[in-house]
C-alpha cells in the first residue's frame, strides 16, 4: 500500500477539484479511501468530495501503489518551495555524489538542478524532501498539489519548467493566518520564552512560509501575540510580538538595537562588534555582526528568512559611512543542516572583499581595543559550516577586564587563535602560555601575537589537549592567572571532551595551580550553563583544598544583551574567580 501525502495550493478549493488535479493512479486510491474513511484533511476525516479544502491543508491517504518516475537521468531540473541554500553536495546517493544547485527562484519558489550519474527520477523526489523541500506536485512526500502536475522533468541545460501560476505556500504578513498553541505554550510565552516549542496541541505549520508572521492563539487564553514561522524541527515558531506591545517594524527593531550599542559604534579602537543579537534584540534568528567594513549575516534559523535583509538595509543606512562606503556584506546558514553532506553556507552578497583591512585571498584584520586581530569570514570555503570567524567576539569585555588586570605569569588553556594571550600581554603580563590541540590554531595564534608585536621570550605556545597539560604540570607550579574557556564538546584524540562531564574536575585542577591572590576566568557555552555554576566552582575549590577570595559573573558586553527566561539565547556563562 502507498501512503499519499500532499498540501493543498495556496487558494481554497473544493475537495473534488483537487482529487481532479490527481493522476488517475492516485485519483482512483483517493476515491476509494473517502468511500472508506480513510482520507483525511487538516487531520479530520473528509468524507464528501464536496468538503472544503484550505489553502495549504495536509491531504492524506492510503491506497494501491501508484507509479513513480522511473526514467534516468545524468541531470534533472525540479521546482521546490524556496530553498534556502544555493547548492549541496549529498554523498552515497545512487552510489554516487548527488549534487543539487538553485538556478532560479521567484517568489516562494526555487527552481533546482540535480546531478548524479543515471539518477532515476524516484531518488530526485527523496532527496529534495528529505531536505525539507519536496518537488511541486510530489503526491507521497507533501509536494503542494499545484495545476500542470509533478514539476520534474529529465533535463538538458536548456530546459526549464512551468512556474505555477497560484500562491504554493501561504506567508501574507498583512493578514496573518492563526497558528493554534497549546495552554502550556502560552504560559511558557508568557513567562518570557519565545519559542513556540511543538507539541500536541500545536497546529499545521507545513502550508506556510518560513518566516511568515502568523497569529498565536490558544484554548481558554486568547491571543498569544504574533510569531514567525520557523522551518521544521522542535521549534514551529519564534514570538514576534508579545500581546501586550504594539507591533514594530524591522527598521524600528534595528534602530532601537544599534542605538543600546551608540557607544562602541562610537569607538575607533574596536571595530568589531555584534549590532543584533535576536531574540534579545526582537529580531528571532538572526544575529548581525560588524568586522571591520564587512557585514556579517548570521542566521541561526530560517525564521528570518523574510526580515534578514530588511534588517541588513536598516544596518547599513543606520550606520551611514562608517562602515566605508561599498560595505562587504556575508551571509552565513547556521541552522542544523537536514541530513548529512556540503551545503553551501556562506553567501557573498554584495561588495568586493579585496577592499577588507589585510585582506589576503582568506582573512582580514579587525580591530579591538586598539589591538588587531585576523578573521575569517568563510568566504574562501563557503560549504564548511562555520558559526564562528576566529574571534570570540562576546568575549571582549572579558578581554579587556583581564588586561586591565595582567601581572606575572598566565596560562591560556583552549587558546584558540590567541586573542586573550595578545590581551594580557598587551595589559602587562610578563608571560603567557596558550595551549591548544590544533595547529592550525597555533599558526593563526601566532600570526595574531606577530601582528600586535609580542616579544618571542613573552609567549609559548604549546600543542595539547588542555586537560593533559594542566595533568602533566608539577603540583606546586603555579600561575598567576589562568583562562579556561573550553568548547562544549570536542575530540581529543581518544578522550572526547563534554563541558558537562569535565568541566569540574578541570577547575578543581586549575585552582589548584593557582598562586595566592591569582586569578581564574572560566566560562561555560552550554545552553542552560549559568545554572549552578558557581556552585560548581565553589565545589572544585573545596575538593582542591582552595579558599576562594572572590567569585564574580564575568557576562558578556552591552552588544551581547540577555533576555530574561530564555537561556537558550545565553551567549556565554562565565566567572571571575581570585584565589585568596
Amino acid at each position: 500500500m502507498t501512503q499519499w501525502f500532499f498540501r493543498a495550493p495556496g487558494e481554497a478549493l473544493s475537495l473534488a477539484d483537487l482529487l481532479e488535479r490527481l493522476a488517475p493512479d492516485a485519483l482512483a486510491a483517493a476515491r476509494s479511501a473517502l468511500g472508506d474513511g480513510r482520507l483525511t484533511v487538516a487531520g479530520r476525516t473528509v468524507r464528501d468530495e464536496r468538503a472544503p479544502v484550505s489553502a495549504g491543508a495536509a491531504v492524506r491517504f492510503s491506497g494501491a501503489d501508484g507509479e513513480e518516475p522511473e526514467a534516468r537521468a545524468d541531470t534533472w531540473v525540479a521546482l521546490v518551495p524556496d530553498f534556502p541554500w544555493p547548492s549541496v553536495a549529498l554523498d552515497a546517493v545512487a552510489s554516487a555524489t548527488l549534487r543539487l544547485r538553485v538556478t532560479a527562484r521567484r517568489g516562494a519558489v526555487s527552481q533546482v538542478r540535480v546531478e548524479a550519474p543515471d539518477l532515476t527520477g524516484d531518488a530526485v523526489l527523496a532527496t529534495c524532501a528529505a531536505l525539507g523541500a519536496p518537488v511541486l506536485g510530489d503526491v507521497r512526500r507533501g509536494g503542494v498539489l499545484v495545476k500542470g502536475g509533478l514539476r520534474l522533468l529529465p533535463s538538458e541545460p536548456a530546459a526549464s519548467l512551468a512556474w505555477p501560476d497560484e500562491i504554493a505556500l501561504r506567508g501574507d504578513d498583512s493578514d496573518p493566518p492563526v497558528l493554534r498553541v497549546s495552554a502550556a505554550t502560552a504560559r511558557a510565552l508568557a513567562r518570557g520564552h519565545p519559542w513556540v516549542v511543538r507539541d500536541a496541541e500545536t497546529g499545521d505549520t507545513g502550508a506556510l512560509l518560513s518566516g511568515s508572521l502568523v497569529r498565536l492563539e490558544a484554548p481558554r487564553h486568547g491571543p498569544a501575540g504574533l510569531a514567525r514561522i520557523e522551518a521544521g524541527g522542535r521549534v514551529a515558531a519564534r514570538l514576534w510580538t508579545p500581546p501586550t506591545e504594539r507591533p514594530r517594524s524591522v527598521e524600528a527593531r534595528v534602530h532601537d538595537a544599534l542605538s543600546r550599542r551608540k557607544r562602541l559604534l562610537g569607538s575607533n579602537a574596536t571595530d568589531a562588534l555584534r549590532l543584533v543579537h535576536g531574540e534579545a534584540d526582537g529580531l528571532p534568528g538572526l544575529a548581525i555582526d560588524r568586522l571591520g567594513s564587512l557585514v556579517r549575516v548570521l542566521r541561526s534559523g530560517r525564521v528570518a528568512d523574510r526580515i534578514w535583509r530588511r534588517a541588513v538595509d536598516a544596518v547599513l543606512g543606520e550606520t551611514g559611512g562608517s562602515l566605508g562606503s561599498e560595505p562587504v556584506v556575508v551571509q552565513v546558514a547556521a541552522w542544523p543542516r537536514p541530513q548529512p553532506g556540503r551545503f553551501e553556507s556562506v553567501v557573498l552578497e554584495s561588495g568586493d572583499p579585496a577592499t577588507l583591512r589585510g585582506w589576503d585571498g582568506q582573512r582580514f584584520r579587525v580591530r579591538e581595543n586598539g589591538l588587531e586581530f585576523w578573521v575569517d569570514p568563510g568566504l574562501g570555503d563557503p560549504f564548511r559550516p562555520r558559526p564562528g570567524v576566529g574571534l570570540f567576539l562576546d568575549q571582549r569585555e572579558n578581554r579587556a577586564r583581564l588586561r586591565r588586570a595582567a601581572r606575572g605569569r598566565w596560562l591560556n588553556l583552549f587558546a584558540h587563535t590567541g586573542a586573550f594571550s595578545a590581551a594580557l600581554l598587551a595589559g602587562g603580563a610578563e608571560h603567557v602560555t596558550s595551549v591548544d590541540l590544533s595547529a592550525a590554531y597555533l599558526r593563526w595564534l601566532a600570526a595574531n601575537l606577530e601582528r600586535n608585536g609580542v616579544a618571542a621570550d613573552a609567549h609559548q605556545s604549546v600543542r595539547q589537549d588542555g586537560r593533559r597539560f594542566l595533568e602533566a604540570l608539577q603540583p606546586g607550579e603555579r600561575f598567576d592567572g589562568i583562562v579556561l574557556d573550553p568548547p562544549t564538546a570536542a575530540a581529543a584524540g581518544r578522550r572526547y571532551w563534554s563541558v558537562r562531564r569535565d568541566l569540574a574536575p578541570l577547575v578543581e585542577r586549575a585552582l589548584s595551580q593557582l598562586a595566592p591572590g591569582g586569578r581564574l576566568l572560566v566560562a561555560r557555552n552550554d545552553r542552560g550553563g549559568a545554572r549552578g555554576f558557581e556552585r560548581l566552582v565553589r565545589a572544585a575549590a573545596t575538593r582542591s583544598g582552595v579558599s576562594l577570595k572572590r567569585v564574580q559573573p564575568a557576562p558578556p558586553g552591552a552588544d551581547f544583551p540577555r533576555l530574561s527566561g530564555f537561556p537558550e539565547g545565553d551567549a556565554f556563562a562565565a566567572l571571575d574567580v581570585v584565589r585568596a
